[in-house]
């Protein structure tokens, strides 16, 4: 082995060490502790004492009956009940409020712990119960906030808690009753079948006693509106359909229902032609007879009480009134106008404001008048409050041709029943065929004159197509599926309908395709919108009492002004 192949020698591991210096005269020893303890004490002081310090007070978990009541802490917002606020170190005023409650306000002295705080917090707890003040009240807005947002159903069973005060459980059993109309699926279902567990049991535990109750209102909804079963069907998923629709009640239910509408359509049960017309204002209206109307879908007789939708057909007594030949005009509007500067369009701005109108309103005029040319137009881009008060001052015209009746928008069963024009089972005002209606074709751009389309057999015109006409109901998706077999049952329970924020629109337009709309269509409008889609008729009917549909006058002011809305067609049906 050479020289160069030997390894080379290792150096010797040595020992490091580390030599503290004294500090201040301390040894390390010393000053070691003492920065060690400084450590532990401060974090013993940002652990146990400074969350206390920095934040002196107590958590105080609130909860009421019933639930969902706004709690404030001098006066700030501080949540919903139930919920846990901290209140900070000193006097502190709580207010617990509900809407149709009466509020609950109180002091609490807060002295809070400063020890331990962030691990054991100061905690305490408060049940506060609510007293009911008004259940009209409180019934009233739970319907109207339902009908305006019927997809947040819980608001339904939310006031049934108000079942737990005596003598409540009739109105609030209208409330569920009146909710059914805007109820849309099987979730709204569950909602309103809670409600009425808590009604029945006054918010207590469902009892035998209870449950007996429940069945019994139920029994007696399905006498009133009989064509209740069909209503529950739409209502379910497919499967519980499936499973409901073998069952011998429904099946009753079917052969009964067939049985009552075939009646309508035996020879001669067709209504008798028009018996005269009338004039007012220079406004022709024909005589429409009274009868019994087959409202909702039935220009297909094979499949009655074989498959259901929202136009279910059910009969509707209908009482002799009259309706305008025509659409109101630009300028049987401009005379409206010339008298009522309040509803011109220099003043849109202030209708906007009051909610009684959107930014549309009559956009398409020069000034006070219609544009050139357009004076024989439907008049159009008008709110609802707008046809209702054009109806109000024509009603002071009326008395002088037809004493004891007043003018106003016509019901959703009027409408259809004046457009049929006599006929039983067809789909438009002639028939088989749409006759002139004015529907889309290329290059249209809007409305034709009124009158437009020929006749039906009671002497109107344009009854489909041209533009979409106002109706005086409140519009509910249900209003056909929650009706009787009986025909003034059924017209009780229409005027019976609740309020919502949309009204009922009727005929199509000439935006639409041809072939799309029937006499029994249906569609929903804000009652503030004005679109360039939309106009109205008027209808002339005895002197009704105040508070029955087409009798409401356009109030003086809205207290929240909606916004500006778009201009598409009404959604149809």
């Amino acid at each position: 082995m050479s020289k160069n192949d030997r390894a080379a020698p290792q150096a010797a591991a040595e020992d490091t060490h580390v030599h503290l210096k004294p500090m201040l005269g301390l040894r390390p020893g010393q000053y070691l502790t003492l920065v060690y303890g400084v450590v532990v004490l401060l974090a013993v002081y940002l652990l146990l004492f400074l969350p206390g310090i920095a934040r002196h007070g107590a958590y105080l978990r609130l909860s009421t009956f019933p639930d969902h009541a706004m709690v404030k802490v001098d006066g700030q917002y501080a949540g919903s009940t139930p919920c846990t606020i901290f209140l900070r170190h000193g006097s502190r005023s709580i207010e617990v409020s509900r809407p149709h409650y009466a509020p609950v306000t109180f002091t609490r002295e807060v002295r809070g712990r400063v020890f331990a705080t962030l691990i054991v917090p100061d905690r305490s707890s408060r049940f506060v119960p609510l007293e009911l003040q008004d259940i009209d009240a409180l019934v009233k807005s739970a319907l109207a906030d339902f009908m305006k947002n019927a997809e947040i159903p819980q608001v339904i069973p939310d006031a049934a808690w108000a079942a737990s005060v005596p003598d409540t459980q009739d109105k609030l059993y209208r409330l569920v009753a009146g909710s059914l109309a805007g109820m849309a699926d099987e979730s709204a279902l569950r909602q309103a079948l809670t409600a009425a567990a808590r009604i029945s049991s006054h918010a207590g535990f469902l009892t035998p006693s209870a449950l007996v109750d429940m069945v019994q209102r139920g029994a007696q909804l399905s006498q009133e509106a009989d064509n209740a079963p069909a209503w529950l069907l739409l209502l379910l998923s497919r499967p519980n359909q499936g499973r409901l629709g073998s069952t011998p009640w429904i099946q009753q239910y079917l052969g009964e229902y067939r049985d009552a509408i075939s009646r309508y359509y035996q020879p001669g049960s067709a209504a008798a032609g028009p018996r005269g017309g009338v004039s007012v204002a220079g406004i022709s209206f024909r005589g429409i007879p009274g009868g019994d109307l087959v409202m909702g879908k039935d220009d297909s007789l094979d499949t009655l009480g074989k498959s259901f939708d929202r136009l279910l057909a059910h009969p509707v007594h209908v009482e002799p009134f009259y309706l305008g030949t025509d659409e109101i005009t630009n300028a049987e509007f401009q005379a409206f106008i010339s008298e009522n500067p309040e509803w011109a369009p220099a003043n849109r701005a202030a209708l906007v404001q009051q909610g009684l109108a959107a930014e549309t309103y009559l956009s398409a005029w020069t000034g006070a008048a219609p544009a050139a040319g357009t004076a024989s137009l439907p008049v159009t881009q008008v709110s609802w409050y707008a046809a209702s008060a054009y109806a109000q001052w024509l009603t002071r015209r009326v008395q002088a041709a037809l004493p004891g009746y007043e003018a106003r928008l016509p019901l959703e069963s009027e409408w259809e029943w004046a457009a049929r024009g006599g006929l039983r089972g067809m789909p438009y005002p002639l028939g088989g065929k749409p006759g002139g209606a004015v529907f889309y074709t290329p290059g249209i751009t809007g409305p034709r004159p009124a009158g437009t389309s020929e006749p039906n057999g009671y002497g109107l015109r344009d009854m489909l197509g041209n533009v979409w006409e106002w109706c005086a109901d409140p519009f509910s998706m249900n209003a056909g599926l929650l009706s009787s077999r009986e025909p003034r049952t059924s017209l009780a329970l229409e005027r019976a309908l609740p309020d919502s924020p949309d009204r009922a629109v009727r005929g199509g337009s000439w935006a639409d395709q041809p072939g799309t709309d029937r006499v029994y269509t249906r569609g929903a409008q804000p009652v503030e919108w004005c679109t360039p889609y939309l106009g109205f008729r008027v209808a002339l009917a005895p002197r009704a009492a105040a508070g029955q549909p087409g009798t409401q006058n356009p109030p003086p002011a809205a207290q929240n002004p909606p916004p500006a809305a778009p201009n598409p067609p009404p959604a149809a049906q």
